[in-house]
């Protein structure tokens, strides 16, 4: 299949560029622009969302906790830089930095990101991860670590598999093996790190391969604007929500850093650059849900074939056909084969294809955009979005249908990923986007390379002023992020310490509490903690019979540090009744907080 071209590149496609001026009301419109979508996003979400609303589900309850007001301060940014860059005067000398020190400066940046993102996990998460999807990637990566496919249920622990695992288990299985939901690529990665003795260190590692890539495919698309490659550098470097994704185990980054060197791959060309892409892709597809990686690759899929690069094209659509076979077909084979078939009593889905399609429709009743994009921005550079803007002007119109440019499928890519804004639970930013990231900071360096002259520094003073606004920004939010964990953490810890053989969760008074069910890094421990509202009575009389056992409820939470919602829930009278049958028959110790 011939695949003859061997790169793509992007040439001088405005006529700003053409004449090498900087173009100030241009970008102060841009700017202006942000400022109002930036605005307008914040006030929809509110009105739509929050206001007048009685109880808020986790994501609205960050957005008026954090992003709600980033956005504001974000707007009245961009109004004040609109106004300095209208009045923007450039001189016609420029001053270009030297191509080696740019990249070694390019470098200490990507390292110090990897170094905060290790940091981070113990600073800002305290090791603590909130949520299920991630608890699922600790527990495949020990387990695989330990060259397992699953952890075997032990016979003594098989009547409380539920209680010790409520959610997000596989159900292949699932009556003799704890094994996790999503694919296995990303915890694998893990489970290399895992045998190096630092998990935590697998995400920023991940996520500095990522960024190195996004610099080759910039350097490789705009060659001759070091600027411009600098613009889009720093858009990824300054974005809090890549940084903050790195400091846990969510596979996000392995997305961001797997489609960041698909591409890198596809635009080197030739058969090799094609045939390395086609391995990435197989492997991206199996991070943890196979769907994700096709909505990125599909846009340069369409653009090579728009450019006539029929081998190319027709080789990526059958690599995309072998990732759904391989992953949604010949991969509960081997988990069916390993572990067993689910039992006729499981009603969890698979990854199979019609699964995975019933899925995606019947989440679209949860589809959130303005509240997800406003969370997506509020943890980004706030030029991202006018300078994503602004590639619109780097497009030779004239020549579209010709010589389609790379431009088209990155406003694609970003364009799918900001309008599959289901709902996500946890996540700081919009993480179902953070594929999508590198798209738009790819688009940011086109936009700044068609409105300003090469090294122009009154513009590049001002790029300099929006990061640092954006940097203090992301600074508050990981500082608010923390404080919100500290609680969750906290609790964990009383649980870890108490002196029983089982703590039972009493879910009342927090978000998502049931996440405090769950293993200690990703193996069963000591404790065991269990679901309180998981278990009968006759599971109750067992254990209080033959283990010592205590209880984790809100007197623990709250004065942890665990926000405060209402104990009253629909189901909550059947929790209440499980603490009265246990307070009835004596059993049960409740764990005090941990002393600050």
């Amino acid at each position: 299949m011939a695949m003859s071209r061997s790169s793509e590149r992007a040439r001088p496609q405005s006529r700003g560029q053409a004449r090498g001026q900087t173009r100030p009301h241009v970008l102060a419109a841009a700017l202006l622009l942000g400022a109002a979508l930036l605005g307008a996003l914040s006030f929809g979400a509110w009105a739509w969302h929050i206001a007048g609303k009685g109880g808020r589900a986790l994501a609205q309850y960050f957005f008026a906790r954090q992003d709600m007001w980033v956005l504001d301060g974000y707007a009245v940014a961009l109004a004040l830089l609109a106004i300095w860059a209208w009045t923007l005067r450039t001189r016609q000398q420029t001053a270009r930095r030297p191509a080696n020190v740019q990249a070694l400066v390019l470098l200490l940046g990507i390292a110090a990101v990897v170094v905060l993102a290790r940091l981070g996990r113990d600073l800002v998460f305290h090791g603590y991860s909130p949520s299920r999807d991630e608890l699922m990637v600790e527990m495949a990566g020990t387990y695989l670590a330990d060259g397992r496919i699953g952890w075997p249920i032990t016979p003594d622990w098989l009547p409380y598999r539920r209680a010790l695992q409520p959610e997000f288990y596989s159900p292949y299985g699932a009556d003799t093996h704890w094994t996790a939901v999503y694919l296995p690529v990303h915890a694998a990665i893990r489970a290399v790190f895992v045998r190096l003795g630092d998990a935590a260190l697998a995400a920023p590692i991940t996520l500095g391969i990522g960024l190195l890539a996004l610099w080759q495919i910039v350097r490789r698309l705009l060659p001759n604007r070091p600027d411009a490659q600098a613009v889009t550098m720093v858009m990824a470097l300054s974005s809090v929500q890549l940084l903050a994704t790195a400091m846990t185990p969510y596979a996000m980054t392995s997305h961001f850093a797997f489609d960041m060197l698909w591409l890198m791959l596809v635009l080197r060309g030739g058969k090799l650059g094609h045939g390395l892409a086609a391995v990435v892709a197989l492997l991206a597809a199996g991070l943890h849900q196979w769907h994700f990686p096709l909505l990125f690759m599909a846009p340069f899929i369409l653009w090579l074939f728009a450019r006539r690069n029929w081998g190319a094209g027709i080789f990526h659509a059958l690599v995309c056909i072998a990732m759904m076979l391989v992953w949604a077909r010949l991969w509960p084979m081997l988990l069916i084969h390993e572990v067993g078939a689910p039992p006729l009593s499981d009603v969890h889905r698979t990854n199979g294809i019609i699964d995975k399609i019933e899925s995606l429709f019947g989440r679209l009743d949860s589809w959130q955009p303005l509240l997800n994009n406003a969370r997506l921005l509020a943890w980004n550079n706030l030029l991202l979005l006018p300078l994503a803007v602004l590639s619109l002007f780097a497009i030779p119109w004239r020549a579209l249908f010709r010589d389609p440019p790379i431009i088209l499928p990155l406003l694609l890519a970003a364009g799918l990923g900001m309008g599959f804004a289901l709902y996500q639970g946890y996540g700081w930013g919009f993480r179902y986007m953070h594929g999508g990231i590198g798209a738009l900071a790819l688009l940011a360096g086109f936009g700044w390379s068609a409105v300003t002259r090469p090294g122009d520094r009154a513009a590049g003073r001002l790029l300099a002023g929006a990061t640092l606004v954006s940097l203090v920004a992301g600074a508050w939010l990981l500082h608010d992020t923390e404080r919100f964990v500290r609680g969750y953490a906290r609790s964990m810890a009383a649980i870890r310490a108490a002196s029983a053989d089982v703590v039972l969760v009493d879910i009342r008074g927090g978000y998502y509490m049931t996440d405090l069910v769950r293993f200690n890094e990703g193996r069963l421990g000591h404790p065991a903690v269990m679901a309180l509202s998981m278990l009968s009575r006759g599971q109750l009389d067992e254990l209080c019979a033959t283990r010592r056992v205590a209880i984790a409820d809100r007197t623990l939470f709250w004065p942890s540090g665990v926000h405060v919602i209402s104990p009253v829930f629909r189901g909550s009278e059947y929790v209440q009744a499980r603490r009265d049958y246990l307070a009835k028959i004596g059993c049960g110790k409740v764990i005090a907080p941990v002393s600050r």
